[in-house]
C-alpha cells in the first residue's frame, strides 16, 4: 500500500501553493497516494468542561475551512482526507506524522529575520521527506538538480531524483561540490583538488552501482564544482533553471537535524526544495 502525502494547512501565505503543489504530486508523481490535509492547533492543557463546547467550536470551524481547501482536489475526482490536531503542538504534531508515515510531507515556508520560522522547527524536529514551497507551486518538473555530498542521505537523494525524472522524463542534474581548501601554494592546492576528484570519482561510482542492484540507471553524470557550497549550488541553478531541487536534509558530520547549506538553501531559493531523509 502507498503512504500518504500529507499537506500542512496554516491558513497563511503559502497555502495556495501547498494546495496546487500536492495536486500536481497526486496526479503526475503518485496517484496511488491518499492526500491528508492537516491543522494543528496548540491545547496546553486538558480543557476544563466549561471550554470543551469552545474548543468543539474551533475544532468544527477549521474542519469546514479544511472541506473548502479539499475542494481544489475534490474537483478533480481526487479523494482527500482532512485532520485536526488538538494538543502541545510539537507532541502532538510528531504523534501523528510518526502514526501516519507520509511518504512526503509538503510545508509552506515563509523566512524570518529575527525569528526561526516554524516550517524550519519543523524540518528539525521532524523524520522524513519534506517538500518545501514558497510563492511558486510546483505544477510541472521538466529539470531537476540533484546535490550529494557523499553522506549517507546521499543515496536516498539520488534514488527520489532519479525516480522523479524518469517518471516525468525531466532532465536530472547531478552536482557535488567540494569545499574550499584554504591552501596558498597554488601547486599544491591543485595536486590536492585533483586527488579529491579522484577520490569522489570513485565514490559516484560506488554510488551508482549500489541503486544499480535496485532499479536501471542511465545517462547520469557527476558535476563536481569547487568553492563554497552555497555559493556554487546557487550559482548552478541560475544557470541550469531547475523546476525542482533534491538535497538531503543532513550532511556528513550532523545526524540529525537540519544541515546548515540546506538551511541556508531554504532561505534564498524561491523554487520548491524537496528535502530528502528516507526513501
Amino acid at each position: 500500500m502507498s503512504k500518504p502525502i500529507a499537506l500542512a494547512i496554516d491558513f497563511k501565505k503559502f497555502t495556495f501553493s501547498v494546495l496546487e503543489t500536492g495536486l500536481f504530486l497526486k496526479k503526475n508523481l503518485y496517484p496511488e497516494s491518499k492526500i491528508i490535509l492537516f491543522h494543528v492547533i496548540e491545547s496546553f492543557l486538558t480543557p476544563p468542561h466549561y471550554l470543551i463546547p469552545y474548543f468543539k467550536k474551533e475544532e468544527n470551524k477549521l474542519k469546514t475551512e479544511l472541506l473548502k481547501l479539499s475542494q481544489k482536489f475534490k474537483n478533480e475526482n481526487i479523494p482527500v482526507e482532512i485532520e485536526v490536531i488538538f494538543g502541545n503542538f510539537w507532541e502532538a504534531l510528531k504523534g501523528f506524522i510518526e502514526k501516519l508515515d507520509p511518504y512526503l510531507l509538503l510545508i509552506g515556508y515563509q523566512p524570518y529575520k529575527f525569528k526561526i520560522p516554524t516550517a524550519e522547527k519543523m524540518l528539525e524536529r521532524l523524520k522524513g521527506n519534506f517538500l518545501v514551497v514558497k510563492d511558486i507551486p510546483l505544477k510541472e518538473i521538466k529539470k531537476v538538480l540533484c546535490c550529494i555530498d557523499f553522506s549517507e542521505s546521499s543515496q536516498p537523494c539520488l534514488k527520489l531524483a532519479s525516480f522523479i525524472s524518469k517518471k516525468l522524463k525531466a532532465e536530472l542534474k547531478v552536482l557535488n561540490v567540494m569545499a574550499e581548501i584554504k591552501i596558498k601554494e597554488k601547486s599544491l592546492k591543485d595536486r590536492l583538488l585533483e586527488e579529491e576528484k579522484v577520490k569522489r570519482k570513485e565514490m559516484w561510482g560506488n554510488l551508482i552501482n549500489s541503486l544499480a542492484k535496485d532499479e536501471k540507471i542511465e545517462n547520469l553524470n557527476l558535476q563536481i564544482e569547487y568553492g563554497d557550497r552555497v555559493k556554487e549550488i546557487i550559482k548552478s541553478i541560475k544557470n541550469f533553471s531547475p523546476d525542482l531541487l533534491v538535497i538531503g536534509k543532513t550532511g556528513k558530520t550532523l545526524k540529525l537535524g537540519l544541515g546548515s547549506v540546506t538551511k541556508e538553501l531554504l532561505k534564498v531559493l524561491p523554487i520548491p526544495i524537496l528535502i530528502v531523509e528516507n526513501v
